[in-house]
């Protein structure tokens, strides 16, 4: 996989920089990261004029038909910026378009790597970008907070009207959620969309063996007395969290509260 991952860049990077609305090229994730391995995919961003943006959306699909055999295509709605193309080579390419007033300097532009930058707009905006450093706001902790306990609720829920599939996917939620916890206390931003477990396990994790086995613990299976103890099982390191991050950003933690809504799925 890695060769015909390889081969894949190589031939779009050739077509893309060999076009004059192009502006620039860069990687980001694993590949640009360091931290890949023979499976990780290849996350493609190309800047292109401001005017010529729409077209290249238009035609995203058929531009990444033309860097090898595609066996099918995600995410290709004709007014998305990306696209997701899988190759049968078993490689996968996520190609994002941007305008150079869609990338600014961000904690996320930090570990791309530069393909093409004639014009050095990517060098200022890594240089730009240096600096950055992760914290988590008020809002994001308020944000989660109020996400963990509506899923706690959801979960009771569900296990009460016997949907085990749906509350074993809200007890998931519940897990990942504490995973955030964790990344925001380690002053860290999880490398991938809300709800992803992509790098939080294997060997590419940020958690210490302790995490991960408590991870390992919290499992359960369609069993509605199980979803409901892996539920209860979790609440304190939840609670922990809080505090801890309550006490980071100096705002109240609201333990009373909290435990009141706990104590009403529990």
């Amino acid at each position: 996989m890695p060769k015909h991952r390889d081969i894949l860049l190589h031939n779009a990077v050739r077509d893309l920089s060999d076009d004059g609305d192009v502006l620039a090229i860069y990687l980001a994730g694993s590949l640009a990261k360091g931290n890949f391995d023979e499976y990780s995919d290849i996350d493609l961003h190309t800047v292109v004029t401001k005017e010529q943006k729409a077209k290249y959306i238009i035609g995203k699909m058929e531009r990444a038909n033309g860097w090898g055999n595609a066996a099918f295509h995600e995410d290709h709605h004709s007014s998305s910026p990306y696209i997701v193309t899988h190759y049968d080579t078993f490689v996968k390419v996520d190609s994002w378009y941007h305008s150079p007033e869609d990338v600014v300097p961000s904690i996320w532009m930090k570990e791309i790597e530069i393909l093409y930058d004639p014009f050095t707009i990517m060098k200022q905006i890594v240089k730009a970008s240096a600096d950055y450093v992760y914290q988590p706001s008020v809002e994001e902790v308020e944000l989660w907070r109020g996400k963990l306990l509506a899923f706690i609720h959801e979960t009771y829920r569900a296990v009460m009207r016997e949907e085990r599939l749906y509350a074993r996917a809200n007890l998931d939620k519940i897990r990942w959620l504490i995973v955030l916890g964790w990344y925001m206390e380690m002053g860290e931003h999880i490398d991938g969309p809300y709800g992803a477990w992509t790098k939080i396990e294997g060997k590419r994790s940020k958690l210490d063996g302790k995490k991960l086995n408590l991870l390992k613990e919290w499992g359960s299976d369609r069993n509605g007395h199980e979803i409901m103890k892996t539920m209860r099982d979790m609440i304190p390191e939840f609670l922990r969290i809080n505090e801890c991050l309550s006490i980071r950003l100096d705002i109240e933690g609201n333990e009373v509260q909290i435990n009141r809504f706990i104590k009403m799925a529990t």
